[in-house]
Parts: structure tokens; sequence; C-alpha cells
């Protein structure tokens, strides 16, 4: 009934030790080899598309590398002053408070220093960016693919501003979100989308923004030109229901002159820009739609105006969150959650995809010490 030696307490064994580290070992050299064949294949597709379309990088044929030049450094102006413009209005116009996990007295934050390859990502997708800037003034100068987009001032209207730049937001974040939310799956996530997640508490505005995979930020373009084409198709689509519906042209009035008009895809472009910035902010800016049932009419989440409809099976609770704007809800604090709790809030600007999927995750104040110390015990 003695008790056992000191030499035969349990212990962990050696081999089992050396068992879990070798598995990790090769987890992450598979990772690595992974994210190699990646990068040299989207490398190698970009390269062969490039030399094949050379004018993807200069749509307006520019005549010399000087003027190239010169056009690229003046774009990377412009969004430095931009991205300064957009902290100046928030802090001086506004008046906007910081988040309260940055708060003073609030547990510290750890922020991440940007390193080699995030200076080498936001190389890249700074050329990324300049094509795209070039590409889309070159389709507003054309008139867009079918030549219908309009320029002059006197043809703005409801339909080709208002209805245009609603529909641009909301088709981009349907499109992003189920692509963003793909990103994040086990397969994927360690080769893509990973890196733009090193930073849990964004900060630095664009330079967090555009810190991402090449992949990632070519994904977002493609999101933009979507939401663009969406509202050039979209809106005369409509025109045409509406005139078959009333029996006259009285829906002229909305979408006359083309599905969009120039001016509302530059300040799309500009808005777009803007709460990209801000998503990676310390800033706590939100706001719900303003126009055809906001939670200022209606009173919100909790609102009783629209409260019974939570009684109705099924759809009733749906229905509410529609009816309040609770579906197109925009915060800087929805997307804090999305980097601190990666498997919620894939949408920028619209939760209409996270209130379907059910992925949408309302903004955490920040946690006491003791919490976090208890937490990590455990």
């Amino acid at each position: 009934m003695c008790s056992p030696p000191e030499e035969t307490a349990a212990v962990p064994s050696r081999p089992t030790m050396t068992r879990r580290s070798s598995s990790s070992m090769s987890k992450r050299q598979r990772q690595r080899v992974s994210s190699f064949v990646v990068d040299s294949a989207t490398a190698a597709f970009v390269a062969h598309y490039l030399y094949n379309n050379p004018s993807y990088l200069n749509p307006w044929n520019l005549p010399s590398a000087g003027a190239w030049i010169a056009g690229f450094f003046a774009i990377r102006f412009g969004v430095t002053f931009y991205d300064h413009l957009v902290v100046q209005v928030v802090e001086r116009c506004f008046r906007s408070d910081v988040l309260p996990t940055r708060e003073a007295g609030a547990p510290p934050v750890r922020y991440v220093a940007l390193d080699g390859k995030s200076v080498a990502y936001l190389a890249l997708n700074s050329f990324n960016e300049y094509a795209f800037v070039m590409r889309l003034t070159r389709y507003l100068w054309a008139g867009g693919y079918q030549e219908l987009l309009p320029w002059r001032l006197g043809e703005l209207n409801l339909g080709n501003t208002i209805l245009a730049l609603g529909v641009m937001f909301v088709s981009m974040d349907l499109m992003y979100a189920p692509l963003h939310h793909i990103l994040h799956l086990p397969a994927f996530y360690p080769l893509v989308h990973k890196h733009h997640h090193r930073q849990h508490f964004p900060v630095r505005g664009y330079l967090d923004a555009g810190n991402e995979h090449p992949i990632e930020h070519m994904i977002g373009v493609m999101c933009t030109w979507f939401a663009v084409h969406s509202a050039e198709v979209l809106v005369p689509t409509l025109r045409l229901l509406m005139g078959r519906i009333s029996g006259s042209r009285a829906g002229d009035v909305w979408t006359s002159g083309g599905g969009v008009h120039a001016a509302t895809v530059l300040v799309f472009f500009q808005f777009h820009a803007a709460l990209a910035c801000l998503n990676h902010s310390p800033y706590d800016v939100n706001f719900s739609l303003p126009f055809a049932g906001s939670s200022c009419l209606f009173g919100g989440a909790r609102g009783k105006v629209l409260g019974w409809l939570d009684d109705v099976p099924v759809v009733g609770q749906a229905v509410r969150r529609f009816g309040t704007g609770q579906w197109f809800q925009y915060s800087v604090g929805h997307h804090e959650m999305h980097h601190r709790k990666f498997n919620y809030n894939y949408g920028q600007y619209c939760m209409l995809y996270d209130r379907l999927m059910g992925t949408f995750l309302g903004y955490e104040g920040p946690r006491k010490v003791s919490e976090l110390a208890k937490e990590k015990s455990k």
C-alpha cells in the first residue's frame, strides 16, 4: 500500500510528443507546398494572360512607359490622400468615437506589423488597382457595354442614381459574401485568405484592407464589376416591367437615360472605397437602410411598430428584419467581429446573406482582463 516512486509518475512520453510534433510539422509542410503550388500557378496564369492581353494594363493605349508610370503614381497618391481624407471626415465632421475595444481602459489588443509578404501583396495589388481604375474610366467613357450609359447632367433621374446605387451595393455584397465564405473553407483558408486575418483588430485603413492575397484582391475587383454591370442591366429591365405593369411610360421618370449614370458609378466607387477603409479602421461608424423601411422609421430590431410580425410562423422574423432595414446594416463593428471570430459576418455592407445563412453576429464589446485570463487558462 505504499505510494509509487516519483520516477513512475505519469508524464507524457517522448515518442508521443515526437509523433505530435512531426504530425504538426508535416501539416505545415503540406500547407507550404500547397501555397507554393497555388501561388506559382496563379503567377504563371497572370503572366500568360498579360502576355496575350497587354491592353489589360493599358486600356487607354498610353503612348509611352513614362506616361503609364506617371499615371500609376498619380493613382497611388490619390489612394493615400483619400484614405487620410476619410479619416479626417470621420474624426472632424462626424466626430465618431472609436470602437469599445479601442477605448482607453479596455484590455490591450495586439496589432500585427506589416511583414515582407504584406508589402509584396500591397505592391502587386496596387498594379491591379491601377488597371481597374483605367478600365473603369475607359468603360464609362465608352458608355458601358451597351453604349447607353449617359454622362449629361440633364439625364440624371431617380432610376440611374438612387435605384442604381442601391442595386450596385446589394448585388456586390450578394456576390462577395458567398465567395468570401468559400475562402474560409478549411481547404482554401490557409492558402489565400489566412494572411488577411493576421490582424485581429484592423486599424490601418487601406493598408489593412488591401493587405490580402492577390487572388482575393482580384475577387474583390470582379465583385465591383459585377455590381456595375448589374445596375446597367437590371435597371432597364425594371423599366420594361414597370412599363408593362402600368401600360404607359410612367416608369420613365425612374429608368430613362440608361441603367446607371456615369456619375452614379463614380459615387458608388468612392463610397465603396471609403467603406472598405472604414471597415479596417478603429472608428465606430454604423448606419442602416435610410429608405424603404429603416430602423429610423420603425424603431430598429426591437421596435414595437412591426413587433407583431414575430408571432407570424416561419416568415415573420425575416419579414420584420427586412422591413426595419436590418438586412442592410453597415457597421465597422460587424467587420471587426469577422476579424475576431472568423466564421461570422461575411458581408461587407449588406447583412442579407449572413441573416439568411445564420452567420450574422452582432458586435460584442471588450471582455475584462479576468475573463481573458480565465479563457486562456482553459
